[in-house]
């Protein structure tokens, strides 16, 4: 039989100090480990493989294939990937039954005297970063994982912990299911002040008390006269854009007589993507320009440079691409999804930035305001249009630059644009309050979780009336003893 060192003095120095009839272990003391038994079926050998019977990877089950190679109750441990280092899953999971296991996730029995949950629930509690290798790839190799200190208590008292950790959890998910429902009430709200704000129903009276409003039709032909002019000037040739058909405006929806519809193109120029140069141009965290890609943009108008930024030289920039340089205040949207709809105003961090090829900037001017231009970007149904009319390609939006220069846009007085803004912004503004609270309320419902398990693991988390209910069961023995008892059966089975 193999023999299993006891914790050092050193390593006991690092763990907290347990109640009496608790004892600290190692991981391999009380475990059984299946791992020799695993086997890894390719994605291509698993499409001619398909079953009823589930296949599990690090984290979860990942296919569903014809045969099983394990039957019964397993605690699995992912074995490698990012997610042993940022627990976004948990770490360890039960599963129960018959299933395939490849081998990404470590495949453990405990001893008959450790409840599978209990081990479970304290293994996810765990920050187990010291024993993981690899940054690139990181891994919980089976040496590793077999090292970790464990605390074990008398097994009526590890069944209590379990119920009580359960029931406190299932308090904690009600909670927190219905903070994700507030959240996503506030969304399908913000959508529907969007909604109604470019339907003019916001700014209704505040239409109905103004008496020179400009007529729309006046202010389109003064703002192709003006383009026209600044063409002629600069010396380059105005783009033409052909307006909406009657047939085509008569589909869109009811705007107030005021307001006209109009082609994003007829009022807003340029409206361009640019492209990504080759890798060895790009430089990550400092550099000449900052370079936008899709996931610094957001879905609410705001903007994140600050995750993973890219650069460029100033040389690319103005050269090859000349056509996407992009300004603060410019509007930006990703034109490949999904999701469509993610809407960023460029901040003033930089006074040049540039984008992908994947982003359409929209500049405003004199007749349309940034937060206009957002905000419209961001109504649900300007994304509905642009999903519409995109190109689809095994579930992949591809919308063109040139479908990003039809959007059916309104064509509002830059007065009532200013009402408009302000009526979104006194609504969102109680919204962003709200979503502020419930995120903050999330963090804290996570951290009392773990509050709950750091309590369990080290003896603190039964009351005295529970703890002097689990001394008076009959299968009550210290720790002690059940490392004994777990050692005669391993020593027995080894005698075999």
């Amino acid at each position: 039989m193999k023999t299993i060192n006891s914790l050092t003095e050193t390593e006991l120095a690092e763990v907290p100090k347990l109640p009496e009839g608790w004892k600290w272990v190692r991981f391999e003391e009380i475990t059984e480990n299946f791992d020799g038994k695993r086997k890894p079926l390719s994605s291509k050998f698993r499409e001619s493989f398909k079953g009823k019977y589930p296949y599990y990877g690090a984290c979860d089950i990942i296919d569903h294939v014809r045969e099983y190679i394990f039957d019964g109750d397993y605690l699995l441990i992912g074995e490698d990937g990012a997610n042993l280092l940022s627990k976004a899953k948990p770490l360890a999971f039960s599963v129960k039954g018959k299933f395939w296991v490849n081998n990404h996730a470590h495949i453990l029995k405990t001893a008959n005297v450790v409840n599978q949950k209990y081990l479970e629930f304290q293994f996810n509690s765990l920050q187990i970063n010291k024993y993981v290798t690899g940054t690139a790839q990181p891994k919980l190799n089976q040496s590793n994982l077999n090292k970790i200190p464990i605390a074990i208590c008398p097994l009526p008292e590890q069944r209590a912990i379990v119920s009580k950790i359960e029931q406190l959890f299932s308090e904690l998910d009600n909670g927190i299911s219905n903070l994700k429902l507030a959240q996503e009430q506030l969304k399908v709200y913000r959508q529907a002040v969007l909604k109604k704000a470019f339907e003019g129903e916001l700014t209704k009276k505040w239409r109905e008390q103004q008496t020179d409003l400009p007529d729309a039709g006046d202010l389109l032909e003064q703002i192709k006269k003006e383009r026209e002019k600044a063409a002629k000037l600069s010396g380059k040739k105005l783009k033409q854009v052909k307006p909406f058909t009657e047939d085509e405006l008569a589909a869109l929806s009811t705007i107030p007589d005021e307001w006209k519809w109009v082609k994003t193109a007829e009022i807003i120029d340029p409206i361009n993507n640019g492209y990504t140069p080759k890798a060895n141009f790009l430089s990550s965290r400092s550099g000449e320009i900052p370079f936008i890609k899709v996931y610094n943009l957001n879905f609410d108008g705001s903007f994140n440079f600050q995750k993973d930024p890219t650069f460029i030289p100033k040389i690319i920039h103005r050269k090859e691409l000349a056509r996407s340089v992009t300004y603060p205040g410019d509007v930006l949207i990703n034109i490949v999804g999904p999701p469509l709809g993610k809407v960023s105003i460029v901040s003033r961090q930089f006074p040049e930035w540039n984008i992908n090829q994947a982003i359409v900037l929209f500049r405003p001017n004199n007749w349309v305001t940034t937060k206009i231009i957002s905000y419209y970007l961001q109504n649900p149904k300007t994304i509905q249009w642009l999903e519409n009319t995109s190109k689809a390609t095994a579930g992949q939006f591809n919308v063109k630059v040139s479908t990003c220069r039809e959007i059916p846009f309104p064509l509002i007085s830059m007065e009532e644009q200013k009402a408009i803004v302000q009526e979104i912004e006194t609504r969102l503004s109680v919204c962003d309050k709200i979503e502020q609270d419930i995120e903050t309320n999330l963090e804290r419902a996570e951290a009392l979780r773990q509050s709950i398990l750091k309590k369990a693991f080290e003896g603190k988390l039964l009351n005295e009336k529970e703890l002097a209910e689990v001394r008076g069961a009959e299968d009550w023995e210290p720790a002690e003893v059940l490392l004994e008892r777990i050692k005669a059966g391993k020593a027995d089975n080894g005698k075999k």
